[in-house]
This record gives C-alpha cells, structure tokens and sequence, in this order.
C-alpha cells in the first residue's frame, strides 16, 4: 500500500511540478507590493456621488404656433423649409378677403400635411420655430441640494435629455438663477445651455419647444479609499 500511495505521489509530482524557489521566497513580497499598489489606486482614484435633478429645456426665443382661427388655406414653403423674416409663410381668407402671413423672424416652419382639411379638435395647424437663439433650461430641487447646486453656479452642468427622440446626447449649462425659497421647501432655479450644446439641440430637436432632461449635480467627489473608511 505504501509502494502504491509513493508511486502515485510521485506521479502527481511529475505532472504538477515544484513551485520555483523565487516564487517561494518572494511570494509575501509580491502580496505585499500588489496590496500597497491597489491601496495607493484606491486613494488617488476619485468616484463622485450623483444626484439627478430633473429640468426642462426650452427655447430663449419663443415658436409661433399658427392656429385653425387664421383660416389658412395654404402653405407656400414646405415642411421644415427655412423662411427669413418678412418672407411669406402662408395665404389666409378673413372677412372674404385673402392675407398674407409672413415669418415674424427667421426659422423652419413645421406643419402636417393634413392640417388644413382634416377636422379634429386639434387647433394648432403649423408652428414656426426659430432658427437662431438660445436655450435655457429650469427646474426645482429641495434647499438640501440647493447650497451645493449655488456653490457650483460658475461650473458647467451635464444635462441629458430623456432620450424623446431615441438620441443619447450630452448637453451642458451653466446656473444662472437660484431662489426664493417656496412653501413646499423647493427652490426654482434657471440656467442656460452654452452655444455649442445648443447647436446641437438645433440638429436633433428643431421641432421641439420644451425638452424634459436631467441635470447631474456633483453631491461629494471622495475618493474610493475615503469611501471605504468613512
């Protein structure tokens, strides 16, 4: 029996092999360096605790809705066609005889083909969007986060919309207006979008007035080994 287990031992051996002597002796070393770089990685590694704060996007400049009172009965541009401001948009019929509608500033006008013949309740017949200004944003949070939301008025803020239009951007703004304080233990704040966020509102929702978005407010930037002992 002791001939079989001495056998099979040293069969084992020979297919397993002995462990280098390097790797012996330097083993609790290497443990020890491994476990000295991950601590120094986890002290210098910042992960920042977020808050979603749910804003609206809308236009600086508001859009013309053309209702079914004008009694329009044609379109001289075509849907999401450009007109400058002054340019006829549009023929109308009031007190028997025929009006003009013209592009109060330059933009795109916007309209279902449909609109004029069919009879549904809906009272909005095109709408005139703006091709040029700004975009603001607002919304509100409670005064645990407002201080935290006014310390950071000089930075820019990443704003998401809510994917309405199936699109993943990333927008940013700045804070321009926090307060006063209202009966419910909210503040109302405002801000704006920087340009090159708002060219890219412009590209992707042209037809939309107002946007639902969330903001992400920084609430602690502490590094993975503070979060750990604290």
């Amino acid at each position: 029996m002791d001939k079989i287990e001495h056998v099979y031992s040293a069969e084992i051996k020979e297919i397993v092999g002995e462990p280098p002597k390097w790797l012996l002796k330097s083993g609790g070393g290497s443990l020890l360096l491994l476990l000295l770089l991950l601590v120094a990685l986890s002290a210098f590694t910042h992960y920042p605790d977020k808050k979603a704060v749910m804003v609206k996007i809308y236009r600086e400049q508001n859009a013309v809705v053309l209702l079914k009172s004008l009694n329009i009965h044609q379109f001289l541009k075509a849907s999401g066609a450009t007109a400058k401001k002054g340019e006829v948009i549009a023929l109308a019929y009031r007190g028997g005889s025929k009006q003009i509608i013209t592009a109060p500033f330059t933009g795109k006008l916007f309209y279902d083909d449909a609109a004029l013949t069919e009879t549904g309740k809906k009272d909005t017949v095109a709408m005139f969007v703006p091709s040029k200004g700004g975009f603001k944003f607002k919304g509100q949070i409670s005064s645990e986060y407002a201080r935290l939301l006014n310390d950071s008025k000089n930075t820019v803020f990443k704003i998401i919309p809510n994917n309405q239009l199936g699109d993943d951007l990333e927008l940013y703004g700045k804070l321009t207006t926090l307060g006063p304080l209202k009966a419910n233990n909210m503040f109302n704040f405002t801000g704006t979008i920087v340009p090159a966020s708002g060219s890219l509102l412009d590209q992707n929702y042209v037809a939309i007035l107002n946007l639902d978005a969330q903001l992400t407010l920084i609430l602690d930037n502490k590094t993975i080994l503070s979060r750990i002992l604290y």
